[in-house]
């Protein structure tokens, strides 16, 4: 395994739909020592009649770590675009107070910020003053303030993200950076070389087309259709090895949303997702930092 537990992620994308016990011990399965989670998939957990105690139980018990509580759009007072999908409303729609108070009882340690508000609703001058207030209380709840760039609606690149980190000077920011985002949104490889180390938090790492397929919103492409790395157009290979030479590859994981997967068993999630994302992991054990 190229890299340790403690810098592997699992993105709760890919196994969203397994039952909460049987994807913590995937995961650990997997070699990875974190997983994601979200408000939804918090209360789905706690209908089947798990308490708090008990989720954080079966973490530990498997020696996987809860953490990246996502995603909040509400940092800004216009959190979602009018008109939004219905079906993932549900999944966008929280609150603040809803991230501090599951972030308590889980014990996690970062929140995941996201951009969902319309294009051109807030200047970059603005979006600082709200993260840096947003970071400002995580900090009085012992938790690091993420954001991440995805040009599904108005904060788009990781130029944008880094000039409001950069902006909000604030000890507890980060940046997550994911390929199939950096791709989409049009990359920038000379940004990533100047940002300084330190700055990227987590690396996620997803495939697909490198155009939006005919038919499909970009949302709808995002959430449903990514593919297992290696069977897609995103150049990863390339991407994280800019990365790696910059230093600013910290953990990493798979995080591939899909249908497709959501309809298997969780072992053969793990068969179909796994090799692809190892078989890039050895690539980069090869780049010298």
């Amino acid at each position: 395994m190229t890299y340790s537990a403690d810098e592997r992620v699992m993105w709760l994308s890919q196994v969203r739909s397994v039952p909460y016990k049987k994807r913590i011990e995937l995961a650990a399965r997997a070699g990875c020592g974190w997983i994601s989670t979200s408000p939804m998939d918090y209360d789905q957990i706690r209908a089947t009649g798990l308490s708090d105690k008990d989720i954080r139980q079966i973490a530990a018990d498997n020696g996987v770590k809860l953490s990246y509580l996502d995603p909040l759009c509400y940092w800004v007072p216009d959190g979602l675009t009018p008109g939004e999908d219905p079906a993932i409303v549900p999944y966008l729609n929280r609150k603040p107070d809803d991230y501090f108070r599951i972030a308590e009882a889980l014990g996690v340690d970062r929140i995941h910020l996201i951009g969902a508000f319309p294009e051109g609703r807030y200047t970059i001058e603005q979006l600082t003053g709200y993260y840096a207030a947003m970071c400002d209380r995580a900090a009085e709840n012992g938790l690091k303030c993420l954001i991440e760039a995805m040009p599904l609606w108005g904060l788009k690149t990781v130029d944008e993200v880094w000039q409001i980190v950069k902006g909000a000077n604030r000890p507890n920011t980060g940046i997550i950076f994911d390929t199939w985002h950096y791709v989409r949104a049009g990359r920038n490889d000379e940004l990533l070389k100047q940002i300084p180390v330190g700055t990227f938090d987590t690396v996620q790492i997803a495939d697909g087309p490198m155009r939006l397929p005919a038919g499909r919103t970009m949302v709808n492409d995002c959430l449903f259709h990514r593919v297992p790395i290696g069977q897609g157009e995103i150049p990863n290979r390339e991407i994280l090895t800019i990365l790696k030479k910059a230093g600013h590859i910290q953990s990493v994981g798979p995080e591939i949303f899909s249908e497709k997967l959501d309809a298997m068993d969780g072992d053969d999630i793990v068969k179909t997702v796994m090799p692809g994302f190892e078989a890039l992991m050895a690539e980069l054990e090869k780049v010298v930092a």
